[in-house]
């Protein structure tokens, strides 16, 4: 079990985000890493930085870990102790100083760009869905997330990407605009008109239909726990994961009508 143990420093992007000391060489070492390998330094320049420390490696890649504490909860369902990221000084949730954390997953990242769509959806809120074609996805790999940057992250502030401004937020729900909820009514193309009641439709204002640059991660599971992230506790045993981050679409249309997954033993 590897635990981060010290805080190396404090961001404030008008929220208080804290971040958590590099793991050792000895902790995290790449297999193609050798003596003078870059610190474990790099920022997204938004919340996951609550719960992450990563490197650009010397082939542009990212390579580091995502965090976890223990709840002290058992989940009832798997049997595993319950884990969740930590959410920084906003929540007094700062590894090594609130909490004991451990690495949950080991990361490698592939820079890369992806269309918002949204946050919320019948599910609840999530991690936000990226719209990407096929061929943008890393491979060979298991790569099922991908996590926006913004002009407070390295890369910015290095100078090497330009951010639009709808992508150049902190938290996820701000890259969302405006929904409405009522009842939606179409019409057209020689049809007859549809109607559904208690329909959610977003309407834009946010970084919806924007393309934001970030990076494709794929995540390695470093030992067993239930991920609790928004209404599920997530099984996870070691190993390749594609479950507990997954927020990507290859595809996309508007369906009215349709129903969460909750009776199908998921969502929220």
């Amino acid at each position: 079990m590897i635990r981060a143990s010290s805080i190396i420093g404090a961001l404030a992007f008008g929220l208080a985000f804290s971040l958590i000391a590099a793991p050792t060489a000895a902790d995290e070492r790449d297999d193609d890493d050798d003596d003078g390998a870059p610190a474990f330094d790099f920022l997204f320049g938004n919340h996951i930085d609550t719960h992450q420390q990563s490197r650009l490696r010397r082939n542009g890649d990212l390579s580091g870990v995502l965090y976890v504490y223990y709840t002290g909860e058992i989940d009832e369902v798997s049997g595993l102790p319950v884990a969740r990221h930590p959410r920084g000084a906003m929540h007094d949730e700062i590894c090594g100083v609130d909490l004991d954390c451990v690495v949950g997953w080991r990361l490698r990242g592939v820079a890369g760009e992806a269309k918002f769509l949204y946050h919320g959806g019948v599910n609840g809120n999530d991690h936000p869905v990226w719209l990407v074609d096929r061929t943008a996805i890393p491979q060979p790999g298991a790569y099922s997330h991908f996590h926006w940057i913004t002009s407070d992250g390295t890369e910015a502030l290095m100078g090497d990407v330009e951010i639009p401004a709808a992508c150049d937020v902190a938290m996820a729900g701000e890259l969302e605009g405006d929904v409405v909820e009522g009842m939606l009514s179409l019409t057209g193309g020689g049809t007859p008109k549809l109607r559904w009641d208690d329909e959610s439709v977003h309407v834009g204002g946010g970084a919806e239909n924007v393309t934001c640059p970030g990076w494709f991660l794929e995540l390695k599971a470093a030992e067993s726990f239930a991920f609790q992230h928004g209404g599920d506790k997530l099984a996870v045993t070691p190993g390749a994961d594609n479950k507990t981050h997954l927020n990507l679409l290859t595809n996309y249309a508007l369906v009215p009508g349709i129903d969460g997954t909750g009776g199908m033993g998921g969502g929220h």
